[in-house]
C-alpha cells in the first residue's frame, strides 16, 4: 500500500494511496480520495481495514514536480512526470483528460524517454495534466467526512 503525495512548487498535498505495488488505480472510498494530515492516520485506517503498508518496498510515492504543472517551470525528471501520468491515466474521472490519441503518443514518447519530449509535448502534457489533477482534486476530501 502506499501513500500518493503530489508535490508541485509550494503546494503539497496527500491524494490517496495506491493499494498494492502492481496496481494503477488510487483507491477510493465513496466515490472520494480520502486525504490524511498525517502518516499515523493512514496507518490506523490501515490497521482498521486490515489493509497491509508494505515494508520491503517504499510505501509513499512522492512527485515532485517544481511548480512545473502551474507555472511551466522548471522542467521537472521525464520519471516524475511519467509517474504522474501513469497514477492518473486509469483514474475513472481524472484520466479523461489524457485520453486522446495525441496525449496517448505523448505518454508512449516520454516512457521511451524522447530526448526532446518536453520541447515536443510539454505544454499540451502540463496543460492536460493540469485539469486531470484539478479534477482529481476536486474528489480529495478528509477522512472524517467520509463517514
Amino acid at each position: 500500500m502506499y501513500e500518493v503525495l503530489l508535490i508541485d512548487g509550494d503546494t503539497r498535498w496527500h491524494a490517496g494511496w495506491v493499494l498494492e505495488d502492481d496496481a494503477d488505480l488510487l483507491l477510493t472510498v465513496q466515490g472520494r480520495v480520502p486525504v490524511w494530515t498525517t502518516r499515523a492516520g493512514l496507518e490506523h485506517h490501515a490497521q482498521e481495514h486490515d489493509f497491509d503498508l508494505l515494508d520491503d518496498l517504499p510505501d509513499e510515492i512522492d512527485l515532485d514536480l517544481g511548480g512545473w504543472l502551474s507555472t511551466g517551470s522548471p522542467q521537472p525528471s521525464t520519471a516524475e512526470v511519467s509517474e504522474l501520468w501513469h497514477l492518473l491515466i486509469d483514474d475513472p474521472v481524472a484520466g479523461k483528460q489524457l485520453s486522446s490519441s495525441s496525449l496517448e503518443d505523448a505518454y508512449d514518447d516520454l516512457t521511451d524517454d524522447e530526448p526532446d519530449w518536453f520541447d515536443q509535448h510539454g505544454a499540451a502534457a502540463r496543460s492536460a495534466l493540469f485539469e486531470a489533477v484539478a479534477l482529481l482534486r476536486g474528489r480529495l476530501s478528509p477522512v472524517s467526512s467520509l463517514t
